[in-house]
């Protein structure tokens, strides 16, 4: 049963991946000819839902009394965004999450792949898909601690399940994500038209998109298609972090400049920033995290062999502190914890059995574990003459993960959000203030 696990686990995170890449519609496994629009969005996270997923009234604080945000799990019970913080000799100090500010900006997330059948299991017309709660937990893990900065939107959409990933291996026509990119494409078509104008001022506001895996690949296909080539729509963009997939540029260049079909998008650049330069908003951050050995290229995820092309890698504590692009840095990792996910003596992982197979994750009272020391990073880039790699390399104490998840085949896949949570919050945060800064008079 633990070999099946691991070979499921590893289709869950590689299987859409070489196509996630650019995300473009095929003819394959997983296509849905019958499938149509849905006739509304299903929303697992919107800001002013009775009993909100995510806990965010309509301006994005706390439904419940007091400042703590509570979410809750669509089959019930709640859940905090709190965290342990274990300092370098262990002993750890709780540090509530509290909302006391209406949220700037928003967040628009798609979640990786976590449907193990499909959702709903049959696929025809627009049969809308069910809000579960392994879509809950993997937001909870991932996205929800940004509810600090952003009004959450969590669409629900027909993904590519398991048991199209592997049809698609069997058959070698891959997967095909049309459905999955049009749920993503409505959702967003909806939150653009209803949700997007500030409830107080009536303008527009800056939204901050996040993806993984699968996640990744309709996200980039959605900016694409909504905002790349939408100058109007792009001002609005924030910042992307589109994690565990692969975002593809011209060598020496931050984005396909308008006529680069192998680019993944031709006007929104990877995230850079020079020495002394202030921080840039309206890019996209991107990796995917391994511990290899020296010599070794990722399997998978973080490779291209496009021609001219390299994947992009941004370090987000790198870029954060302003430091070079390839500087090995501290990152603030944020392990979710077995009561998080909603985890049990029978199922230590929950819901997300089979995404974190293998993973021992801790048993605290607190929705996460904090290590701020634990780790480093660094982009790394590697090439054996075909393949061109760039990844997150991560060192340190790597006890936290499977023995070997590091250097296999989809490396820290799983845990892309969590290597660098805090990082990646505080970046979008001061993005975020960077980017209503340049708006005002």
């Amino acid at each position: 049963m633990r070999r099946l696990l691991i070979a499921v686990t590893a289709v869950l995170a590689v299987a859409l991946l070489p196509a996630g890449a650019q995300a473009r519609p095929a003819t394959g496994a997983a296509a849905g000819p019958d499938a149509r629009p849905l006739d509304r969005t299903v929303w697992l996270c919107r800001p002013g839902l009775v009993n909100n997923p995510c806990g965010q009234d309509a301006e994005g604080m706390p439904q419940s009394a007091g400042p703590e945000l509570v979410t809750r799990y669509p089959s019930g019970g709640t859940r905090l965004l709190d965290a342990t913080r274990f300092a370098p000799g262990g002993s750890g100090k709780r540090e509530p999450f509290t909302v006391t500010a209406k949220p700037p900006v928003d967040c628009f997330y798609a979640y990786p792949t976590v449907d193990l059948l499909p959702n709903p299991l049959l696929q025809t017309g627009s049969r809308p898909p069910v809000p579960q709660d392994v879509h809950q937990a993997v937001t909870l893990m991932q996205s929800a601690r940004f509810a600090g900065l952003c009004r959450i939107f969590v669409p629900v959409y027909r993904q590519v399940p398991l048991p199209a990933l592997l049809a698609g291996i069997v058959t070698g026509t891959g997967a095909d994500p049309t459905t999955a990119i049009m749920d993503i494409r409505g959702a967003w078509d909806d939150y653009w038209a209803h949700d997007n104008r500030d409830p107080a001022t009536g303008e527009r506001r800056g939204v901050v998109i996040l993806g993984h895996s699968q996640g990744t690949a309709v996200a980039a296909a959605l900016i694409r298609e909504r905002v790349d080539t939408h100058p109007e729509v792009r001002r609005q963009l924030v910042t992307a972090a589109l994690l565990g997939g692969n975002i593809e540029v011209p060598e020496g260049r931050d984005a396909g400049g308008g006529s680069d079909p192998a680019s993944t998008f031709q006007h929104i650049p990877a995230c850079r920033r020079a020495a002394g330069a202030p921080l840039p908003t309206g890019c996209v951050v991107a990796y995917a995290t391994y511990s290899l050995p020296r010599g070794s290229l990722p399997a998978v995820i973080g490779r291209t062999s496009s021609p001219g092309h390299r994947v992009v890698c941004v370090n987000p504590a790198a870029l954060l502190r302003g430091e070079a692009a390839g500087a090995r840095v501290p990152l603030d990792l944020y392990l979710p914890t077995r009561r998080l996910i909603g985890g049990s003596a029978l199922l230590p992982n929950g819901p997300l059995a089979v995404p974190l197979n293998g993973y021992r994750l801790p048993d605290l009272s607190t929705g996460f574990a904090r290590h701020p020391d634990a780790l480093k990073g660094e982009c790394t880039h590697a090439t054996d003459g075909t393949v061109s790699a760039d990844w997150l390399q991560v060192s340190g104490d790597l006890s936290y993960f499977p023995a070997a998840a590091p250097a296999g085949l989809s490396g820290l896949h799983a845990m892309d959000f969590n290597v660098a949570q805090g990082d990646l919050i505080a970046l979008a945060t001061a993005q975020a203030q960077a980017w209503l800064d340049r708006r005002s008079p």
